[in-house]
């Protein structure tokens, strides 16, 4: 079976704001290929395989918004910090300081011309095999719901094209509804489940994939449209998508969550990846992967304490890191601990904080991974070893990693004489980093762009599939069902034992903010997709708006709720120079502290946009 390689575009699919012509083109001369296109099977194959690129290489599956950088999408959230203390970098969208003349895109007019000339053509294709414009039909459907489910959760209800506009028609196209987009969503993906195979060429949509963005896209309407209510038939699609997939309560699909991350290799053969986007190494360096704005960096320019106390021998230079994604105190304490009696606690919570003899002992477990096994393949730590086990990180006060001037270091000039720490100021301000798609093995070179790497991203994959399981059953006021689809990933991801686990669950209840069993699926979600399509914002927004009751007639039902997590400064840990003791702090960058107000669960629609189209604005952004 030949196997096709994506290569993923990182460049952004936003549209230019330069006329109204660019915005409602309709006619993309300069693309179409003519009659040799639809001659053969595999010169149609090939123009579906630049939608895919099109449409999975859109930043938007990553990042928060648009952004194609994967770390700096986190800090939408309070799970990072973006940037270090001197940078320009930073997500204004943290602080809700966004306008209506900001863009954020808007549905691709070229790429669902593209999509529908290939349905147009293959549909209609005399030469073509009845099963190949089966699947081929299954895959353009699917690219259109994805193409279709990255604005909708933006902006909420969008212009429905479903078929290849011609010059003649009307082209202000009003928009539909919330539940008209979603629903259009989601027949497209109930259309390509019926047409894919159930497993497919690496790359390219399954029946399995098709199921699985129809799970997310569900659980999005559900909240959106019904306000989440125990009885809305978004959350039996998403159970019967589920069932489809073969969800067991062992997890049999579920691979090392190391591998699907760490290293291309294993990422690429894990069995519970459904869809993985692709770079080649042929034209992809560190410039073009989060590795480089994640990565850390050290040729040498720390203290005379750290020179000696906490030596590094190597050169770490992946440049770009002021914007970089430092994990907060709030994101590290999401991952459970299993405690000398065999329980699984929130950290605060187990004995190891009384009876460790240092930091390491009382929270990271370094010798003996007490922790989610989770955070030793996301987040690095004060004590760790990085870049291939060559070195041992200190983001400690005067550490090796540690940045001179922030709040690690605060005051170390009076108390030390000097400025402790790295002084080179490209590292981390919260005293984390992020190392999750990171490839340890790669080399540090003086040139990012000298360094090619083949890389993988997970689009779709199991373990989010039984978490989407889990909240179906759990909105729906099922908790015994809730609780049998969450526990697969505790116990094959976290390296929890089953029985543990059980016991975690058992006495847990409630589907509201603050019950325990909705906090614990919170945390739960947050450890297993933290720094995947920006996953924590859009549920933290599904959550919320389910709170508020939906959208109804293009308002909010109440007034919105508040999301608590989306809100106040960042935390980050300072650890004293000998490692054995700690304090929290709280820190901004130059968005200031973390806002939210309801107007958020919708972007604002560009206003030189929204004018050219005819398309109305959202509620509280005029």
């Amino acid at each position: 079976m030949k196997r096709h390689k994506l290569i993923w575009v990182l460049s952004l699919m936003l549209l230019g704001l330069s006329s109204c012509k660019k915005f409602l083109d309709t006619k993309p001369y300069d693309k179409i290929t003519g009659e040799q296109t639809w001659s053969s099977e595999n010169l149609a194959t090939a123009f579906i395989y630049q939608i895919y690129e099109d449409v999975l290489g859109n930043g938007s599956w990553l990042g928060s918004y648009a952004s194609n950088n994967g770390p700096y999408a986190e800090s939408s959230t309070k799970n990072a910090m973006t940037g270090t203390l001197n940078s320009a970098y930073w997500s204004k969208e943290r602080a809700e300081l966004m306008t209506k003349n900001d863009n954020y895109g808007w549905l691709s007019y070229g790429i669902l011309w593209r999509i529908h000339t290939a349905i147009k053509n293959i549909g209609e294709n005399a030469k073509f095999s009845d099963a190949y414009k089966k699947r081929s039909l299954g895959e353009l459907y699917f690219l259109r719901a994805a193409h279709y489910f990255m604005m909708a959760k933006q902006f909420g209800g969008l212009q429905i094209i479903d078929h290849e506009l011609s010059p003649d028609e009307n082209l202000q196209i009003p928009r539909k509804s919330i539940k008209e987009t979603y629903d259009f969503i989601i027949s497209d993906l109930e259309n390509a489940a019926a047409a894919l195979p159930p497993a497919a060429e690496r790359g390219r949509a399954s029946s399995n994939a098709a199921h699985a963005l129809l799970m997310r896209v569900a659980l999005q309407a559900a909240a959106y449209v019904d306000g989440g209510t125990t009885n809305s038939t978004y959350y039996d699609k998403a159970i019967a998508s589920g069932t489809a997939m073969g969800l067991n309560s062992s997890g049999s699909q579920l691979s090392p969550y190391f591998d699907m991350f760490r290293k291309y290799e294993t990422a690429i053969a894990a069995q519970e990846n459904i869809l993985i986007r692709e770079r080649s190494k042929t034209n992809t360096s560190l410039y073009d992967v989060p590795m480089q704005y994640e990565g850390l960096w050290s040729t040498g320019k720390f203290s005379a304490y750290a020179k000696q106390n906490f030596p590094i021998t190597v050169t770490m230079n992946f440049w770009g890191m002021d914007r970089g994604a430092w994990p907060t105190q709030d994101l590290v304490n999401d991952y459970l601990v299993k405690d000398v009696d065999g329980a699984i606690k929130y950290w605060e919570n187990t004995s190891y904080v009384t009876s460790g003899r240092n930091v390491d002992e009382k929270m990271y477990f370094s010798a003996t991974k007490k922790r989610d096994l989770r955070f030793y393949a996301s987040i690095l730590y004060d004590s760790c070893m990085y870049f291939n086990n060559q070195a041992r990180l200190f983001f400690r006060r005067d550490g090796n990693v540690s940045n001179a001037n922030s709040k690690i270091n605060e005051g170390s000039f009076a108390e030390y004489g000097y400025n402790a720490g790295n002084t080179e100021n490209y590292n981390s301000s919260t005293g984390y980093g992020m190392v999750k798609y990171h490839y340890d093995h790669i080399i540090s070179l003086p040139s990012p762009s000298d360094q090619k790497l083949d890389y993988s991203f997970s689009v779709l994959r199991f373990g989010e599939a039984y978490l989407n399981m889990a909240e179906a059953y759990l909105m729906k006021g099922d908790f015994e069902n809730a609780k049998k689809y969450m526990a697969p990933t505790m116990v094959k991801h976290a390296g929890f034992d089953e029985s543990q686990v059980t016991s975690y669950l058992a006495p847990l209840s409630g589907n509201v903010w603050g019950s325990s069993l909705f906090e614990a699926y919170k945390r739960e979600r947050n450890v297993e997709m933290v720094y995947e399509n920006n996953d924590r914002y859009w549920s933290l927004l599904r959550w919320g708006m389910r709170t508020s009751g939906g959208v109804k007639n293009g308002e909010y039902a109440s007034n919105g709720y508040v999301i608590p997590e989306l809100q106040g400064s960042l935390r980050g840990i300072r650890i004293s120079r000998d490692g054995k003791t700690y304090t929290f702090f709280t820190e901004n960058n130059a968005a200031g502290e973390a806002k939210f107000t309801p107007k958020r669960y919708l972007l604002p629609i560009n206003e030189t946009f929204r004018l050219k189209s005819g398309v109305n604005q959202n509620p509280g952004w005029d």
